[in-house]
């Protein structure tokens, strides 16, 4: 029933919008929407910030955000902002020439064909199932799927059984594929030193101090396509965590944890002395700023490989996440150290060996068919240019 809705409602939608065929698509306008977290961040940010650099003045850069974002440094950068699914954010999509997305291609919004839109996606590597691969191949969803895919010019991708997953589960045509990474991933693919020390500055770690950064994804209370809300206890011993640390690789370090966009009740998961990092809107900032990350399932653990630095995972659920969730690569083949209980977790932080870790991710990466070019976001921008310009 909640699928027959979700459906109908975008049906309704897609009839609504009609009338606003008839205004001119705007050649020089881009919209930017972050799906995920409704902010200023993500690959949506990258490209933005590369387009204003080089082509300062030619572009009508519009940035979609929720209610209660800061907009106030953006309208500094001389970007339009409107307020996701309010009447401006759907006339600004319908006269844009191009769509920067990173969930989807929006099959709500009946496109025309001078239209493009691009879709950078918000996870890298080969993680979570998703699709009909999880909710089922029914007739209604894969008609969703369908319209996604109409309005869908360009999927980037970071790897090859991701690209294989979008095709099969997302049913995104194969010729839609663009493999040259994620153009979020270049700040760590290529690495800065500059913005690691000014992130790190601005979280007040000192010069004399580590970080690890615990970040895990979002659970579903019930298997339900539809429900976001989250109903689970980490259950991490960051005091414990920290001694490990430090008895393994020396100096003090600090404990930061990032819960995902997607959970509610955030009080729920409060841990004592330590960084609540859940509402600074640059994930990737966070990453290149971490000396080690502790994750679950998010596929931010693709992300931060790319740096180099250490990786484990811990879940207390981890059985039954997989079980129930399920990954295109399995859980076991994963380069990382994995602990379904902390005295496993601080086994693991104690027993790491850089070398031994390194060769399996590049293994891995291998395995998965990578592809990020630390260029993308270059590329990107100049794809943009050349549709606009032809």
């Amino acid at each position: 029933m909640k699928e027959f809705s979700r459906y109908i409602k975008k049906v309704i939608l897609r009839i609504g919008l009609l009338p606003f065929k008839l205004l001119a698509v705007k050649k020089n306008r881009i919209i930017m929407i972050n799906d995920i977290a409704y902010n200023y961040s993500d690959s949506i940010k990258c490209i933005s910030e590369l387009l204003n650099q080089k082509y300062t003045g030619k572009f009508d850069i519009v940035i979609s955000v929720k209610r209660g974002v800061d907009i106030d440094f953006l309208k500094k950068k001389k970007y339009k902002i409107v307020y996701f699914n309010s009447l401006n954010y759907f006339f600004k999509a319908m006269t844009s020439k191009i769509i920067i997305s990173n969930s989807g291609g929006y099959s709500y919004l009946p496109l025309r064909k001078n239209q493009y839109v691009i879709n950078t996606w918000h996870g890298g590597g080969a993680g979570k199932k998703m699709g009909v691969d999880v909710y089922g191949n029914t007739v209604l969803f894969r008609r969703d799927l369908l319209m996604n895919n109409q309005n869908t010019d360009i999927q980037i991708s970071s790897c090859r059984v991701f690209s294989n997953a979008m095709i099969k589960s997302m049913l995104i045509d194969s010729d839609k594929i663009w493999e040259i990474g994620i153009p979020r991933n270049d700040i760590l693919v290529n690495g800065d030193e500059k913005i690691r020390q000014i992130v790190r500055k601005k979280l007040g770690i000192n010069q004399d101090e580590r970080l690890v950064l615990f970040a895990p994804t979002y659970r579903k209370v019930e298997d339900d396509y539809f429900n976001d809300s989250i109903a689970i206890s980490y259950g991490i011993d960051a005091k414990g965590v920290l001694e490990a640390l430090e008895d393994r690789f020396g100096y003090k370090w600090k404990f930061a944890i990032r819960l995902h966009p997607c959970v509610v009740n955030r009080d729920e998961h409060v841990i004592e002395d330590t960084i609540d990092l859940t509402n600074y809107p640059d994930m990737q900032e966070l990453l290149l700023a971490a000396d080690v990350m502790i994750n679950d399932f998010s596929s931010s653990m693709w992300d931060f490989m790319l740096t180099g630095k250490p990786c484990f995972l811990f879940a207390l659920d981890m059985n039954s996440y997989i079980d129930n969730t399920g990954l295109y690569i399995p859980y076991e083949e994963l380069p990382y150290s994995k602990a379904r209980n902390n005295e496993e977790l601080k086994k693991n932080i104690r027993a790491y060996n850089e070398k031994k870790y390194r060769m399996l991710c590049d293994l891995y990466y291998k395995k998965v068919g990578g592809c990020e070019t630390g260029k993308a976001t270059e590329l990107v921008v100049n794809k943009i240019v050349s549709i606009i310009n032809n």
